[in-house]
């Protein structure tokens, strides 16, 4: 893997959870952490990344969002987008759902505002603050304030998720694999205790997820109901989801955002 491959693979994990550490870095890509200083420093020359004591987090754009998720540059955007459009179609007034935490479940949010009498369980701040002055029900569930990731998350979010059950539950990843399933980068509600709770499971990722793993197991793919993914995906891995009984629902690109 080159430099520059590595440094979009970085972007990517920092899109989802907004901060990453030096040692999960030289972990995930096997160099050494003087290298992955050096990856985190030629970022933010480019003014993509801010560095932290031990790592590095996304730079805002002065508005409260990050500034590369804001970017028509940006990678997988457009792809992001197309995704939230189409996964927020398939919620229907009067529901519960659940929304879980990261960039792509933000699209979405995005797209919610018009319904009526819906209620969204969430562990995620930036969808609160998406939805806090609309009509939608909102119930934050509990838990510490992850500062870097705008979300929360304890054992007592378990807890207190294990209070509801919902319509449908919405989450995303940082990889999937046909060998190792579904994995993400950093502490999320569980995933298999999600799928018990809710009547649909639906995972909405870009296709760039497909064929690499995160760095840790979330869950298989037999958890997962339906996945909402942009018609980049190839021919190959959606005949490979065939196998697993998971309904596919493919969201158009725009190729002008």
């Amino acid at each position: 893997m080159t430099a520059k491959e590595r440094h979009s693979r970085i972007l990517e994990i920092l899109k989802e959870n907004n901060v990453i550490r030096i040692r999960e870095i030289a972990e995930a890509f096997d160099v050494s952490q003087e290298t992955a200083r050096r990856d985190l420093e030629t970022l933010q020359e480019q003014n993509l990344v801010k560095r932290i004591h031990g790592g590095a987090i996304l730079v805002s754009n002065g508005r409260g969002e990050n500034s590369l998720y804001s970017s028509n540059a940006s990678l997988s955007h457009a792809e992001k987008v197309a995704i939230g459009k189409k996964a927020a179609t398939l919620v229907k007034n009067g529901e519960t759902i659940l929304l879980d935490t990261g960039s792509t479940v933000l699209e979405m949010a995005r797209n919610l505002k018009k319904h009526k009498n819906l209620t969204v369980i969430t562990s995620s701040l930036a969808v609160v603050d998406e939805l806090i002055r609309t009509d939608v029900n909102i119930i934050m569930l509990g838990g510490d304030v992850k500062n870097d990731e705008q979300c929360v998350y304890s054992q007592d979010t378990e807890m207190m998720f294990d209070r509801y059950f919902v319509d449908k539950a919405f989450f995303s990843c940082g990889g999937i694999t046909f060998t190792d399933g579904i994995t993400d980068y950093g502490e999320t509600l569980n995933r298999h205790k999600i799928a018990a709770h809710s009547a649909e499971t639906i995972l909405i990722a870009d296709s760039g997820k497909f064929g690499r793993n995160a760095r840790y197991k979330a869950c298989p793919l037999e958890l997962i109901d339906k996945i909402v993914v942009d018609n980049r995906i190839s021919e190959q891995q959606l005949s490979e989801l065939t196998k697993y009984n998971i309904e596919v629902i493919l969201a158009d690109v725009d190729e002008n955002i």
